[in-house]
């Protein structure tokens, strides 16, 4: 108990401050905060520019970007992905059936998510029907939400 005080009173002594130093970091601290704004428009616009990042889909053969693709919010993310799909742990594990039901709803997602070039699912259908740029697709989405720290399964 008496080593504890004794390792108490020599951190308290290493790290003392007079009230002057201490009155001196505070407004130091209170200088750095006014560097930020407190604007509400201004956060706003700051909120909704970190919003719409675009992330390239890089081919990896060629390292060249095919596309850029808009990270979708929660929100987005949650009315993209079919409910049906939750059932499942794998993709592999969804059947045939489902599958074809959704299959689909992919091409919705890259209309939705893909802002360059901007094309309607109809176009992604008839342009992407390349399995490989699918699954390319489909790894980005869940590696950004990965990289963001968001737990995503297959979709």
């Amino acid at each position: 108990m008496e080593a504890d005080k004794k390792k108490l009173r020599s951190f308290v002594k290493e790290h003392a401050k007079s009230p002057d130093e201490i009155k001196a970091e505070l407004k130091a601290m209170e200088e750095a905060k006014k560097q930020y704004t407190q604007d509400v428009s201004a956060l706003e616009a700051n909120l909704k520019k970190f919003n719409s990042i675009l992330d390239p889909l890089i081919d990896p053969a060629t390292n060249e970007p095919l596309c850029w693709v808009r990270r979708p919010s929660q929100e987005e993310w949650e009315a993209m992905i079919p409910a049906e799909l939750f059932e499942y742990e794998n993709i592999e594990d969804v059947p045939k059936e489902v599958v074809n039901k959704i299959k689909d709803r992919q091409f919705d997602m890259m209309a939705n998510l893909i802002e360059i070039p901007k094309h309607d699912a109809d176009w992604w259908k008839k342009n992407s029907s390349s399995l490989v740029f699918q699954e390319l697709f489909q790894m980005h989405i869940v590696e950004v939400y990965r990289k963001l720290g968001v737990l995503v399964g297959n979709f």
